[in-house]
């Protein structure tokens, strides 16, 4: 099988998280809190939780939210505002439903407004829009993409971040795509939020993510229940990271998650970087070639991440997806892919979507060769 799916979630893992998430998971004594003061589960936390934060530049590792993924930890930082009526919201038009659900909730909930700001592939989220509206005044939240997860275009989030602090706007990075792949640092970014995904670029395991919230930024939890720390009273502490912790963390996730954090540190982000960089040029130029095939984003792969979306004339992009798959074992993903808001923004909704080749640091420049060769003789009179 040639797996092009990475974008959706990196496979294989490397070994050592392999390793480590079943060293975890068969050697803890108590899978949450221990009776005594000095526990497997206490060591492992925060060796892990200090491994994360040094990876994204997090001074203070009290400051990083571990949560069940990505999505959790985008609707914490949405959902957790305390938001007025009236309230602005804007989002880049490359959104994921992770950042658009939420927002749209708050919207019809609390009497938010959203807007979107424009996009082309040359500037994947407008400036000068962004500034007009902060301008205006009432724009609470800036919700920014790093990466998009369908055109693969990587947006100027620290260009917006800057604007953003201009007019003391709060700031909100989704760093699924990029967190691995891009540098991620919150130092030097300056963002007030910054959620990441364990199982994409990271190469951890699923059901796992985090959100850094800088300090000053009081949200609203999501979920309540015990932490370990306050048992003895009613209410929470509202203290990070442990009341926005409640329940049993996923100690095997969290350490899989460390593992291959270090991994990635191991090969070296630019390293990795450089390597995805290839295959999707070499992707792109093939294909590039195919009549009737139209590849979205920027032409330039400087300013793409991993992922690739294509559609072809004469045969859906689920018919493609699939006519691969049966026919040449090659996986990836056809559809909207979580994120509508997109592809109406690359003009594929309505419509059905795209088919997206994923490409992560275990595939191969021959592999991509021999899918590009496989798409020139694609059956065109095929549909879903």
């Amino acid at each position: 099988m040639i797996y092009f799916n990475n974008a959706a979630t990196t496979w294989p893992k490397p070994e050592v998280v392999y390793e480590t998430v079943d060293k975890c998971f068969r050697g803890m004594e108590s899978p949450m809190r221990s009776a005594s003061e000095s526990s497997l589960h206490d060591d492992v936390m925060t060796k892990s939780r200090d491994a994360m934060a040094s990876f994204f530049g997090i001074e203070a590792p009290k400051q990083l939210v571990l949560t069940p993924g990505c999505t959790y930890a985008l609707n914490l930082a949405i959902l957790g505002i305390d938001w007025r009526q009236d309230d602005v919201i804007l989002m880049s038009g490359l959104e994921h439903h992770a950042v658009s659900r939420p927002v749209r909730k708050v919207a019809t909930e609390h009497g938010v407004r959203f807007e979107v700001a424009p996009y082309t592939p040359e500037q994947p989220i407008d400036l000068d829009f962004v500034e007009r509206t902060l301008k205006r005044g009432r724009v609470r939240l800036v919700a920014c993409t790093m990466a998009s997860n369908v055109s693969g275009d990587t947006l100027p989030v620290a260009d917006v971040i800057k604007i953003a602090q201009r007019y003391e706007v709060y700031t909100l990075i989704d760093c699924a795509q990029s967190a691995g792949v891009l540098d991620v640092n919150v130092a030097k970014l300056g963002a007030d939020m910054v959620a990441f995904a364990g199982h994409k670029g990271l190469y951890g395991p699923p059901g796992i993510g985090g959100l850094y919230v800088a300090p000053g930024v009081d949200l609203r939890t999501l979920a309540e229940g015990g932490t370990g720390g306050d048992s003895g009273t009613h209410p929470l502490a509202h203290k990070l990271p442990n009341s926005y912790e409640v329940g049993t963390h996923n100690l095997p996730a969290i350490a899989g998650l460390a593992a291959g954090i270090k991994w990635v540190e191991g090969i070296g982000i630019e390293n990795i970087r450089k390597h995805e960089r290839s295959l999707v040029k070499k992707f792109i130029d093939g294909v590039s070639e195919i009549p009737g095939v139209t590849v979205y984003g920027s032409k330039d792969v400087e300013k793409r991440a991993g992922a690739v979306s294509i559609t072809m004339d004469g045969i859906s992009p689920k018919a493609l997806a699939r006519w691969l798959s049966t026919e040449h074992q090659v996986t990836t993903r056809a559809g909207f892919h979580c994120a509508p808001l997109a592809h109406e923004t690359i003009g594929t909704c309505p419509g059905e979507g795209t088919t997206r080749f994923g490409f992560g640091f275990f595939n191969t420049l021959d592999e991509v060769c021999l899918v590009v060769d496989h798409l020139v003789h694609a059956p065109r009179t095929v549909s879903v």
